[in-house]
């Protein structure tokens, strides 16, 4: 078995673990011993040299960064599964919105979580900013907006579901869970519960 995914549980491990179920490609699933500190002992600090999680491991290709790595496998496997674009148009827009999800919806809504509501994350309320709460909740609204329009002619961001739909629910799904509001965003919110309800996400920890 060549692949090996390293990880925890409810982590952001878990968006590449619901990946590879959905391909079906075999693959072994170490979950690190947390508490007895294994990610931060010398043999996977040569694999992940941020002693984070995940990382995976394919044959002599080692790769790190939850995103990095599902880009990875949509290229490499997901493809003739359908599950990511070839070359052209609707692999340029994959790209696109799979990095949007980290670098642009995952930052804002998290500084708003942190900032803006209670949940188990967020800052002690002495510690919290107005400001931040407010500039952040802005802009999450914003890309809420942009994500609803995106699906109003269509059940997933690309026609059938693909690993951009994985990479932007696994973010918007952990917001939820949170207790970030979804507003008035009802596109946005059956998409999600779509996504959420297969049965890779399910298998998926």
């Amino acid at each position: 078995m060549a692949i090996t995914l390293y990880t925890f549980p409810r982590s952001s491990g878990t968006r590449v673990h619901w990946a590879l179920e959905e391909l079906g490609t075999p693959y072994a699933l170490h979950t690190l011993d947390r508490e007895g500190g294994e990610h931060r002992g010398p043999a996977y600090l040569a694999i992940h040299p941020n002693g984070k999680v995940p990382a995976l491991v394919d044959g002599d290709e080692t790769y790190f960064e939850s995103l990095a790595i599902l880009i990875y496998l949509g290229e490499h496997y997901g493809v003739d599964k359908g599950l990511w674009p070839g070359r052209g148009p609707a692999r340029a827009g994959a790209l696109s919105w799979t990095v949007w999800s980290q670098t642009e919806l995952q930052t804002y809504m998290m500084q708003f979580i942190y900032h803006g509501i209670d949940s188990p994350v967020s800052y002690a309320p002495d510690q919290r900013s107005a400001a931040t709460a407010g500039y952040n909740g802005k802009n999450f609204e914003q890309h809420l907006d942009m994500l609803e329009a995106r699906l109003a002619d269509r059940e997933h961001l690309f026609g059938d579901f693909t690993f951009a739909d994985l990479a932007v629910a696994s973010i918007l799904g952990e917001g939820r869970h949170l207790g970030a509001p979804l507003g008035d965003h009802p596109r946005v919110s059956g998409w999600l519960d779509r996504c959420l309800a297969r049965p890779a996400r399910k298998r998926a920890s």
